[in-house]
């Protein structure tokens, strides 16, 4: 038993002009997503996480890995800054002995941050300890020695110290 051809071949369809085709919108969309989230997933932003602080010049290294997100704390010519706020002088935070700084403003403010990290963890944002460091070229070493030491004992043990990479990338 043979078929009979059908109408929409016969008149114009395929080849024979005269036809009008729509596109499949569904599936234009469908491929825009993929194409819109493969790129989404594969641009990476060269950008510098970390932007010093005017008048610091941070000391140059070979080191070419990239800043990671953290708290941070600033050690300038003349003072220590947490997050934007300033905690004390340099000179004087250098010369302080280390049963004083347990009582430092610097002390108390990274103290208040670790135990509002810890209480956020039972919203599920995880504490890690990061600290990111920005020391002036110039600052004492007994500075950078106590500001890590502080950090330390209040479970900010992950310390990054940053540097201009001298580094080819």
């Amino acid at each position: 038993m043979a078929f009979a051809p059908s109408k929409g071949k016969k008149h114009g369809g395929e080849g024979g002009g005269g036809g009008r085709m729509d596109l499949n919108m569904t599936s234009l969309i469908d491929m825009f997503t993929c194409l819109l989230a493969f790129l989404l997933k594969s641009f990476s932003a060269e950008g510098a996480l970390v932007t010093p602080s005017s008048g610091l010049e941070l000391p140059k290294s070979v080191a070419s890995e990239r800043a990671k997100p953290g708290l941070t704390v600033e050690i300038g010519k003349n003072e220590v800054v947490v997050e934007g706020v300033t905690v004390a002088t340099t000179e004087e935070f250098a010369k302080t002995d280390f049963q004083n700084l347990l009582k430092s403003p610097m002390y108390l403010d990274l103290d208040r941050r670790h135990k509002s990290a810890l209480a956020m963890e039972q919203y599920g944002t995880k504490f890690e300890g990061e600290v990111i460091i920005q020391g002036d070229k110039d600052v004492p070493f007994s500075a950078l020695y106590k500001v890590m030491f502080i950090c330390a004992r209040n479970d900010y043990g992950k310390m990054r110290l940053i540097v201009v990479s001298t580094a080819e990338s």
